[in-house]
């Protein structure tokens, strides 16, 4: 099979998907909205159509309940064939799982959708100190930079040079963890064209300066086909500022064997928690690699806000931004995109089982 029809097949997989899933969750939504608290109704005034709008409520929370017990049992079935027999009542397996879906608007007037699907178990019963996690993407790629986040794929989360992943797993072992350290030795493999495998090792550390500030450290080596061998150095700082304000300042670079000088980043952005459902970030930053000359590639300003709705298991982001990329000419074009994201919750655990 030729690979432009293994992109057709996979785009058209991922667009049934979404299809299905913008129905059930916007029909849960509707169904839901109708149960926002308002005055009562007298019994006699209780309609077939209420009644209805109710039973599709509460069959779409089952449905949820029931897909996370399906997967709870699955993880704890796979922990319990590989791991040991004796002191099964002390442990514990759990796992977390987010579903995101993505559209965004740019300004050219294209619209593009993607989904990501982010999973993470714990094996106590293997190892109290491993992890398998587990990512599909197949997101619109940036049109800007940032700083990529862990977890993500050592050497292919790139600040100026991000590629859409398929499938990425890692299994982690904890080397150590306090309440201040966490280090970590994974290794795992990406299914792409041509197949990858990577190994790598992340140290955090995070030392509070007072009361109000802190500092995070943190110094990933990695190994895989694409990049070689590499390192990337992430630091930042925070401060809690009055009226519950927090200041963040990140900065990430990666060198490699195969990427040409010091890709880096930075970002200062300013969060607000605006209730116990919903907060807003403000930032901006620039990006470039010191290979180039000028150095400068990129800079960005932005505002994401995020809100859980109707479910706990249930949130919303709307993103704007606008950047600048460096043209060829040398000058920075002004661009900007929305993009609005849903994401869907599952979590479970069990001790004993």
């Amino acid at each position: 099979m030729s690979l432009s029809r293994l992109y057709k097949l996979r785009r058209i997989n991922s667009f049934a998907i979404a299809w299905f899933m913008w129905l059930w969750i916007f029909r849960a939504i509707g169904s839901l909205a109708a149960e926002a608290p308002a005055a009562p109704l007298p019994p006699a005034q209780t309609t077939p159509e209420s009644s209805q709008e109710k039973t599709i409520a509460q069959t779409v929370e089952e449905t949820h309940d029931q897909i996370e017990r399906d997967i709870l049992e699955q993880v704890i079935r796979f922990d319990k064939f590989f791991g040991k027999i004796e002191a099964e009542s002390d442990r514990k397996t759990e796992y977390h799982l987010r579903w995101r879906n993505s559209l965004r608007l740019d300004n050219s007037g294209h619209i593009n959708y993607g989904t990501n699907l982010r999973a993470s178990l714990g094996l106590s019963r293997i190892s109290d100190r491993l992890r398998l996690v587990i990512a599909g993407e197949d997101e619109p790629q940036p049109l800007s930079p940032n700083i990529p986040q862990d977890p993500g794929s050592p050497g292919y989360d790139r600040t100026l040079t991000p590629s859409t992943r398929i499938v990425n797993t890692e299994l982690r072992i904890g080397l150590f963890k306090t309440s201040s350290m966490n280090m970590f030795l994974g290794g795992g493999f990406r299914i792409a064209i041509p197949f990858e495998l990577f190994v790598r090792s992340r140290f955090q550390y995070t030392h509070p300066l007072d009361d109000l500030s802190l500092v995070r450290f943190a110094e990933t080596l990695f190994v895989n086909n694409s990049s070689g061998f590499g390192e990337t150095s992430e630091i930042g700082l925070e401060r809690l500022l009055p009226w519950e304000f927090l200041l963040r300042w990140a900065n990430s670079g990666t060198v490699s064997e195969k990427i040409p000088g010091l890709e880096w980043g930075t970002e200062l952005s300013l969060l607000r928690e605006l209730s116990p459902k919903s907060a807003v970030t403000v930032g901006g930053g620039i990006y470039g690699n010191s290979a180039a000359s000028p150095v400068l590639a990129n800079y960005r300003v932005f505002t994401c806000y995020r809100r859980n709705i109707l479910v706990n298991w249930l949130y919303y982001e709307l993103e704007p931004e606008i950047f600048w990329p460096r043209g060829s000419s040398g000058a920075f074009v002004s661009n900007y995109a929305v993009t609005f994201r849903l994401e869907v919750v599952f979590r479970g655990s069990a001790k004993g089982k």
